[in-house]
């Protein structure tokens, strides 16, 4: 996942372990080695950051805390610390209204409904590897992934996919930017107040087909939806659609850069693509975690979580758990079984899966298609200097 040029020593691991803290820089630089340190020598920790959480890395004590909707809560926030004050829905939404949420919008990401759109996906992400093959060189975050993903998912919600800028990079910055978080937050808010006005705008002028659309007109429960819900819908759309797909793309294009004899296997093996690309999930999650509240004191293995306590769920490290998968540090192209926890687990599982899969195989199979024999410009490889929440690259060069 990472590339460090030095490996931590057993002092620097113990202490990174002990008081973990996934946004910090020996994380970003050693997740792996930090994450399987903590496997082996404390599975479930206490971190005194962000004003203390428990860390849990075992993928079977990561799959009882998702599943235990009775003893942990996603509200009011589903990241440590919090990056937005409000709430989203359905992501910090508990049983039994999650379930009437989740009726209402699964059927919008269906496989089927996802797949109708491929033909599309596929010849948007040609069209933005051609701009970049005709000039030789270009950025495959900010003029090939971040475009896709953003003008596929504002495409979806009814907006001027030409608008992708405004919507993406507030999002993308409030991840990954080192500015102050006030800053950060007051972009944000900038690009909130476009989202609602073209909620409203909607509401009179609907988009047929669009999620808007649906999201005004359907009945959830014997009603129909408030704007506050809308507004709170559309705004976890926008940021799990626009952010975390891209992410990943940036990481297999690093990954095949620094691999060409990976990069040939695909190319001359194009049958294993979709078992690459569930591999790529599981070893470069977007996502590294997410975290829950304890509503009532719970026993985790000899730990007692009390009441209003937080727990973060690392399926950074429930990916590699070698007790889950064999050989967990190897990328394996034909892993069978390959049940990896990068959409999450339980009632949380990601809602947009089957559409992150599409546009990452679209922006594979382009980019191996129209620049198989890439190069990239390690100089203008630039990882982000916050990987905590999302995984990703701020820009990645690349000669064609």
């Amino acid at each position: 996942m990472n590339h460090p040029e030095t490996k931590l020593g057993p002092e620097d691991l113990e202490r990174c372990a002990r008081d973990f803290d996934h946004h910090g820089s020996a994380y970003r630089d050693h997740a792996v080695e930090i994450l399987s340190h903590m496997q082996s020598k404390c599975p479930f920790v206490h971190s005194s950051h962000y004003g203390g959480f428990w860390v849990a890395t075992k993928a079977d004590t990561v799959l009882a805390i998702a599943k235990n909707v009775d003893a942990f809560s996603s509200s009011p926030a589903e990241v440590i610390p919090p990056l937005e004050q409000t709430v989203m829905i359905p992501l910090n939404t508990d049983p039994p209204d999650l379930y009437d949420y989740r009726a209402v919008l699964n059927p919008l990401f269906s496989p089927q409904k996802m797949n109708a759109l491929a033909t599309q996906v596929r010849a948007e992400a040609h069209a933005l590897i051609d701009k970049i093959v005709a000039r030789g060189e270009g950025d495959i975050v900010n003029e090939f992934a971040l475009p896709l993903t953003g003008a596929t998912t504002l495409g979806l919600l009814g907006i001027n996919r030409e608008d992708w800028p405004h919507y993406a990079h507030p999002l993308h910055d409030i991840v990954y930017s080192t500015q102050p978080i006030e800053e950060r937050r007051a972009s944000m808010a900038v690009m909130v107040t476009r989202m609602r006005e073209e909620i409203r705008r909607q509401k009179s002028a609907p988009r047929p087909g669009s999620i808007i659309e649906h999201l005004h007109n359907v009945e959830m429960a014997g009603r129909k939806l408030r704007l506050d819900e809308i507004d709170s819908i559309v705004l976890i759309i926008l940021g799990g659609g626009l952010d975390t797909a891209q992410a990943l793309v940036g990481m297999i294009t690093v990954y095949l850069g620094r691999n060409p004899d990976r990069r040939t296997e695909l190319i001359e093996h194009p049958e294993v693509m979709e078992g690459a690309i569930e591999e790529f999930l599981r070893v470069f999650p977007p996502t590294q975690g997410n975290s829950r509240r304890a509503t009532k004191d719970v026993q985790i293995g000899d730990q007692l979580v009390k009441a209003e306590e937080h727990v973060f769920m690392s399926w950074a490290a429930a990916n590699r758990d070698p007790d889950e998968f064999d050989n967990p540090h190897e990328v394996n192209f034909r892993r069978e079984n390959n049940r990896h926890y990068s959409f999450g687990v339980g009632p949380h599982r990601c809602l947009g899966s089957h559409l992150a899969r599409l546009e990452v195989k679209a922006c594979v199979e382009a980019l191996l298609q129209k620049a198989p024999n890439y190069r990239l410009v390690e100089s203008g490889v630039e990882k982000a200097k916050d990987i905590g929440t999302v995984a990703g690259y701020n820009r990645i060069m690349v000669r064609v």
